[in-house]
């Protein structure tokens, strides 16, 4: 069957990200929170589903809640491969799937759900076509909230960020919105390409969602809410720029918590250009305001992993949650290079205290 072609269909988001192309001190103690980063035993936590199902082509882009009563939740992107004739076979997605487990000693279990939380939708509809999904729970309604890209055509096509809220606090039960919170104007700094929305809800109230953008810059752009439903760019965007030349000379699909006084964010980024073997890692900024961001001297904090192993060629999307004794959480994906052409990735969890 065409597994090959089905996940050149994930490379394409990558590959046109590729091709589009006041100073914060770090604490002075010896924290490693944020830092240092153990992988957690049992990874991959989360892999594709035989073929030919919903799961086929591999997992990626994990965004995770950790319930009241301490179960997880996780949405990801995958795509599924569907029969078209007696030996011709097409991708069907991508979309959003959901996963439920639980945080043990011996790791993290997941399980996911018989079906795509959130399908592919309706022909004509702007956002056909869903990834990279970010979920919090909205305490106003105590139910999730989803900011995610969509598009309404196969291969990236005129992507914008939207949002939407579950009809019921699992999160199994989605309504699209009829129109995107943001969608960027043709010739900007993000004008050919957005993706990887994260959001966090401030102390000082404000809401501010974080995304890639690609246009005539390549970057981390900034939106900012007031009531987290209405949505405005920062003027002075992009927030964190690519570093010409650095190992992180492009950056891709970050998340931003807010802890201790600050704003940390965790970012993908890679040497260009994009091939399929091109290694991508996670580093690390922190910002006191949220605009003002600078690196971690000591990036990227996150790499591949020794050869042969699930994740020795790519680590990236990451979402990062607070446990309730302080430490953090973060899930991410990983590829192998046993994947390439073969699987998107896996799902692993990895800790740091």
């Amino acid at each position: 069957m065409k597994l090959f072609n089905s996940s050149r269909f994930y490379l394409t988001r990558l590959q046109i990200l590729a091709i589009c192309t006041t100073t914060v001190i770090f604490a002075q103690d010896k924290s490693t929170l944020g830092i240092k980063w153990q992988e957690v035993s049992g990874n991959p936590a989360l892999v594709g589903g035989p073929c030919l199902s919903w799961m086929c082509a591999g997992v990626s882009d994990p965004t995770i809640v950790q319930n009241v009563n301490g179960t997880l939740s996780v949405w990801f992107t995958t795509v599924g491969i569907q029969k078209v004739g007696f030996n011709s076979y097409i991708a069907n997605g991508p979309y959003t799937g959901r996963a439920s487990g639980a945080i043990e000693n011996s790791g993290v279990t997941l399980s996911p759900s018989g079906a795509a939380a959130i399908p592919v939708g309706p022909q004509g509809a702007w956002d056909r076509y869903i990834e990279t999904p970010t979920v919090r729970y909205d305490a106003r309604s105590s139910l999730p909230t989803m900011w995610y890209i969509g598009y309404a055509g196969a291969g990236f096509v005129s992507p914008a960020i939207g949002q939407m809220t579950a009809n019921d606090p699992s999160g199994t039960l989605w309504t699209r919105p009829s129109a995107p919170i943001y969608r960027p104007s043709p010739g900007a700094w993000d004008g050919i390409v957005v993706t990887g929305p994260s959001v966090v809800h401030g102390p000082d109230g404000l809401w501010r969602l974080y995304y890639t953008g690609i246009g005539t810059k390549l970057g981390i752009g900034l939106l900012t809410s007031l009531d987290g439903i209405h949505w405005s760019p920062y003027a002075n965007n992009p927030v964190l720029e690519a570093q010409p030349n650095a190992w992180d000379d492009q950056i891709l699909e970050q998340c931003v918590i807010y802890l201790n006084g600050q704003h940390w964010m965790w970012y993908s980024g890679y040497r260009g250009p994009l091939t399929n073997s091109t290694s991508i890692s996670i580093g690390l900024a922190t910002s006191p305001d949220g605009e003002h961001w600078t690196r971690y001297t000591g990036n990227p904090v996150l790499k591949p992993n020794v050869p042969g192993s699930w994740d020795d060629l790519r680590v990236l999307a990451p979402d990062v949650l607070i446990e309730p004794e302080g430490s953090l959480l973060m899930a991410a994906y990983g590829q192998a290079r046993t994947d390439i052409g073969r699987s998107a990735g896996s799902i692993g969890f990895w800790r740091s205290h």
